[in-house]
């Protein structure tokens, strides 16, 4: 059947040359009509928009030879005497060869016309299908079953990367091996066998009888799949691509929702621990303010402990200390990560630096300390009680890393719209693995540290809209930090 219809537009060229030639005759035997010849090219246009070019070349040589020994004189052989006649039939030839691949080269515009508006109506619907499902997972699978379908695609699965572990999101199971190998191509965006191009899928594996799986990374996933190259054609691979884009998409969405999902668990999270410190500290700060309070009573000259006693109680007292400050910090930080709001209005820096200094003085006497703070600073935008904890915080930190006789430095000045405050000491630096970590919670580089001084300076700072951060120098770390400057003209 198939062989009958590739022979078949050949028999339509004779044939067809064979009629109008007998029609040819049959016109001129009764009158003199000049250019019938040129009726051979109806046949070779229908012949090129129908069925292509060869069958149309055919009929336009059969039109030539057909022409030549049947109307030109001497007819009955292919002599031709007069040069008006061979310039006449080359013509023809000519006309009827340019006239058949014009009309060929139409239909085949044509037909990839239709193909691509095949294509496009039919991503269109199932891309209007996909986007409408409220799950992503639901699209996602609608998109595999499609691709599946596909002549030439043997296997196909869409794998999602959730928190870097492989999940089959639509499509075939896969087993453990090919689902690490799909974590390796997402994790490092590299390709295995095939890649997306601009006009369709690229193999750059050459397909085999056992054909091995292609790996794809995509925007939220992995596809993988398996062609047969004997069945996959350009025009499944072009639309296989678009699929691979759709599902790109729809992977992307996943993970959206998955880390919307996440955030959303984590706030939950942060909310309920935060009320819970807040809740124990609140029930905390009594209990150890009357511990205190026994143990200031039990040091005082009249309580008649004796040293071994008394250094016991002085240990005990310093503990709770520690503790009341731990909690102090807690209740902080829990009142920040809340919102508290801020109470802003137009400060002297200078004077809350001053301010911080005394208050640490009798620490500060051991070692040197070096004030930066120009007595023309323009004023910052900011909450007093807030930023004097951030200075406190971060001069105390300073006195902890650093040694008796060691340099301490406080200085600001005025960048732009802002001003740049900094806290140096001389003293070891800070790893360079910890740089990153250093501002978060319980992070602490020495023993009996909170590990919440730092992380409540950050979200001080945040909270008015500057940046924190810490550098290492030569001689020791340098915090600094930024703040708003407050409007020109603005009073306390």
């Amino acid at each position: 059947m198939r062989a009958a219809r590739t022979v078949l537009p050949y028999f339509y060229a004779i044939g067809g040359v064979t009629l109008i030639t007998a029609g040819i005759g049959l016109v001129q035997s009764r009158t003199a009509v000049p250019n019938l010849s040129m009726v051979y090219l109806l046949l070779v246009l229908w012949l090129g928009a129908r069925h292509g070019r060869l069958p149309a070349a055919v009929a336009g040589v059969g039109a030539f030879v057909a022409y030549d020994y049947f109307f030109v004189p001497p007819v009955g052989t292919f002599v031709v005497n007069a040069p008006h006649e061979l310039l006449g039939l080359i013509l023809l030839l000519a006309t009827a060869l340019v006239t058949g691949q014009l009309a060929s080269s139409l239909r085949r515009e044509s037909e990839h016309a239709a193909v691509l508006a095949g294509e496009a109506t039919e991503l269109y619907e199932l891309a209007t299908t996909a986007l409408r499902q409220p799950e992503a997972g639901a699209a996602i699978a609608l998109v595999s079953r499609r691709a599946r379908a596909l002549p030439g695609v043997a296997r196909f699965s869409l794998i999602a990367v959730e928190d870097g572990k492989a999940i089959v999101a639509g499509g075939e199971e896969l087993g453990p091996e090919l689902l690490r190998r799909a974590e390796w191509s997402f994790e490092h965006q590299t390709p295995v066998g095939a890649k997306l191009g601009l006009g369709g899928l690229d193999l750059v594996r050459v397909a085999g009888p056992n054909p091995e799986p292609l790996i794809i990374p995509l925007a939220g996933g992995v596809a993988v799949m398996v062609l047969d190259s004997a069945t996959a054609d350009d025009h499944q691979r072009r639309l296989l691509a678009a699929l691979l884009s759709l599902g790109s998409l729809l992977l992307d969405r996943r993970a959206a929702a998955y880390q919307a999902q996440r955030a959303s668990t984590l706030e939950a999270s942060d909310s309920l621990k935060a009320a819970v410190l807040s809740s124990l500290s609140h029930e905390l700060k009594s209990p150890i303010a009357a511990l205190r309070a026994g143990l200031t009573s039990l040091l005082g000259p009249g309580a008649g402990l004796d040293r071994e006693h008394q250094e016991l109680a002085s240990g005990l007292d310093r503990e709770a200390a520690r503790l009341d400050r731990l909690v102090g910090e807690l209740l902080t930080m829990s009142r920040l990560e809340a919102g508290q709001a801020l109470e802003l209005g137009p400060r002297s820096f200078p004077e809350l630096g001053g301010a911080a200094i005394e208050r640490l003085q009798p620490r500060l006497d051991r070692r040197q300390l070096t004030v930066s703070l120009p007595a023309d600073l323009p004023q910052v935008l900011i909450d007093e009680l807030q930023i004097d904890r951030v200075l406190t915080n971060l001069l105390e930190n300073a006195l902890d890393f650093t040694p008796d006789g060691g340099r301490i430095e406080l200085g600001a000045r005025a960048e732009g719209d802002r001003l740049l405050a900094w806290v140096d000491n001389e003293g070891p630096m800070i790893p360079a693995a910890d740089l990153g970590s250093i501002f978060d919670k319980f992070w602490s580089g020495r023993s009996g540290g909170t590990g919440l001084g730092l992380a409540i300076c950050k979200r001080i700072i945040e909270g008015h809209g500057g940046t924190i951060e810490v550098r290492n120098r030569r001689s020791g770390p340098r915090f600094q930090f930024t703040l708003p400057l407050a409007p020109v003209g603005a009073t306390t």
